[in-house]
């Protein structure tokens, strides 16, 4: 069995963690965007994570490595270490990867380093479509892993006093947003939403430090900014919550989010794409993102929550036969290319 490793440029590493930990890989996080209080140039901060990695990855001497992308600088450093070292490498490529402005600008090098990998996965069949019309074979689709609750949740996390003020004095409806504020979250949208139900608690989570106080004091006053939760305490408030929200205007994308909430059994509200609705039509509602219909959406859900955890439950046990699947098919991939 040849050494793995799975190299991780980013903050929320859950997701991949859990890859690595199926494929008997070991992590290599690398991702400084502060020096003490001061933010790192975007430059001089990969410059730091490449150096990083690749020492990181000496000290394993892995013979494959997988590679979180974006960003794209994490697969050339791994390109290089792999033609440096006799290794190779699998690009696990998130759907900003492919359709973020940012990241399109950097497409002709991801196809070159694409077609050098060993293998390409990518999370949805929309994103599949965009590798194969670059006319790279070696790829598939490799949906996210469904965690137990056990596995996101420990034990007696504790929320601050003023979440859990706010949840013992409303005794109604509880709705939890996934969000960050960021340009691909619709929590504006969420905002309008819950001045329709004022008799519902809206928690919205992420750092809410892009927002003016003037808007702010416009919110309505059942909807709760959280700031920023780490991730033990933003699965325990999504526990508490009735509703969770899960919604994106990023086009062809399926949420890692959504693989939480039903590791709790959560009945949820989701974006209406293509994406979504191919992988998840049994289980979730889907909304436009208006207000109205996400209002109507938010109280069907409530209404039908113990129908929706039982589907949810049958998923789940389909979804650990399909996850099992995709591990055997990617380390038989590597047998066979390797």
């Amino acid at each position: 069995m040849p050494k793995k490793a799975f190299v991780i440029w980013v903050q929320e590493v859950k997701l991949s963690e859990f890859f690595a930990r199926e494929i008997d890989a070991e992590t290599v996080i690398s991702c400084k965007k502060y020096w003490g209080r001061f933010a790192i140039p975007v430059i001089l901060r990969y410059i730091i994570q490449s150096f990083d990695t690749y020492k990181k990855l000496r000290k394993i001497g892995p013979q494959i490595i997988f590679v979180q992308n974006p960003p794209i600088i994490a697969v050339l450093v791994t390109y290089f270490y792999a033609k440096l070292n006799s290794a190779s490498y699998i690009i696990d490529t998130h759907t900003a990867g492919f359709i973020d402005r940012k990241w399109a600008f950097f497409h002709p090098l991801h196809r070159f380093l694409a077609r050098h990998a060993l293998w390409n996965t990518a999370h949805n069949y929309k994103n599949l479509e965009i590798l194969k019309s670059w006319g790279i074979k070696n790829s598939s689709v490799l949906q996210f892993y469904t965690p137990t609750k056990a596995e996101i949740l420990p034990e007696n996390v504790k929320l601050s006093l003023a979440l859990e003020e706010k949840l013992k004095n409303h005794t109604g409806l509880k709705v939890f947003m996934v969000n960050r504020f960021a340009g691909d979250d619709a929590w504006q949208e969420v905002i309008e939403t819950a001045r329709l139900l004022p008799e519902a608690l809206f928690f919205l989570t992420g750092n809410d430090q892009k927002i003016s106080r003037k808007a702010k004091a416009a919110f309505p006053e059942n909807v709760i900014l959280t700031s920023y939760l780490n991730h033990a305490e933003f699965i325990a408030l999504m526990q508490r919550c009735d509703i969770v929200l899960a919604l994106t205007i990023r086009r062809d994308t399926v949420l890692w989010s959504i693989r939480e909430i039903m590791a709790l059994k959560k009945p949820f509200v989701t974006t209406d794409s293509d994406a979504i609705r191919y992988y998840f039509s049994d289980v979730a509602l889907f909304t436009n993102h208006k207000p109205k219909d996400m209002a109507e959406k938010i109280q069907l859900a409530k209404k039908n929550q113990e129908e929706l955890e039982k589907k949810i439950k049958v998923f789940l046990e389909k979804d650990a036969i399909r996850w099992k699947n995709d591990i055997l098919f990617i380390n038989q991939t590597i047998d066979q290319c390797a």
